[in-house]
């Protein structure tokens, strides 16, 4: 008799939750505290929808522990297998690069390490981005929507956040353009100033994890957009995705892919 592969089965055939492999969950890294106590508020949401499953957080730059030292301590208190999970809105260097050497320095001796994909992007992301553009325009009706992603020099990066625009395009049922704070173009700082002088509502979608030096930076290209000379309209700025509820049913969602899904 053949084996069904999970992917097909429907969910009353799944197997079980497991909540006995650690979840490694791996961020970029801030020295900005509020962005610290957001990441801390995302994985306390995760032990609340999985009780028992180890947790840990670690960083690829600006902060410690960093994930090879949190796996190489799991597999010497006795555990054998690990979900490492990049909390990382586009698979970029640090996932194909970072998290991928912390893993291969990691597997063998009997540790094996399941390498979840990335957070986005994801029409779950679609739905807490749009709660946080109500949260500073109410209805985006008749306003111009901008995606605003950290940007990388990695075009496959870049192609996701433009995935991640066509999901809350979808969400809002009207266009969504993508501009980028780093890296590569069209920039935050053009498209912004060229959109506030048009008269309509600006509102900027923050395809952001937590606080930090891109949120800061954020604010303020749409704060001195709105004073350029032909401005008309200073943009609106939403928060970063932050400790949303779907954000930990989405890391606990792609922890039960790693293991089910192959």
């Amino acid at each position: 008799m053949a084996v069904q592969n999970v992917a097909s089965l429907s969910p009353s055939f799944l197997p079980p939750a497991r909540d006995d492999v650690p979840m490694v969950a791996v961020a970029h890294g801030t020295t900005h505290l509020p962005g610290l106590l957001t990441l801390d508020a995302i994985m306390e949401r995760v032990r609340f929808l999985r009780p028992g499953m180890p947790v840990s957080l670690s960083f690829v730059s600006n902060a410690e522990p960093r994930p090879l030292d949190v796996l190489a301590e799991l597999s010497g208190q006795g555990h054998r297998e690990a979900v490492v999970l990049p909390m990382f809105l586009t698979t970029g260097y640090h996932v194909r690069h970072d998290i991928a050497e912390a893993v291969r320095a990691t597997e063998g001796r009997g540790f094996r390490v399941h390498t979840a994909r990335a957070l986005g992007p994801d029409p779950m992301l679609a739905h807490v981005l749009s709660d946080r553009l109500a949260a500073v325009t109410g209805r985006v009706f008749g306003t111009e929507v901008v995606l605003a992603a950290a940007g990388s020099k990695d075009r496959r990066a870049n192609a996701d956040a433009v995935v991640m625009a066509g999901f809350l395009a979808e969400r809002l049922g009207m266009p969504v353009r993508t501009a980028y704070l780093s890296a590569t173009e069209p920039t935050v700082e053009s498209l912004l100033t060229r959109l506030s002088r048009r008269g309509r509502p600006v509102a900027v979608a923050s395809y952001l994890l937590a606080e930090g030096g891109y949120t800061q930076r954020l604010g303020d290209i749409a704060a001195l957009a709105g004073l350029e000379q032909e401005a008309v309209r200073t943009p609106r700025v939403a928060g970063p995705l932050g400790a949303h509820e779907l954000v930990a049913r989405l890391l606990v969602r792609r922890y039960d892919q790693a293991l089910y899904l192959k």
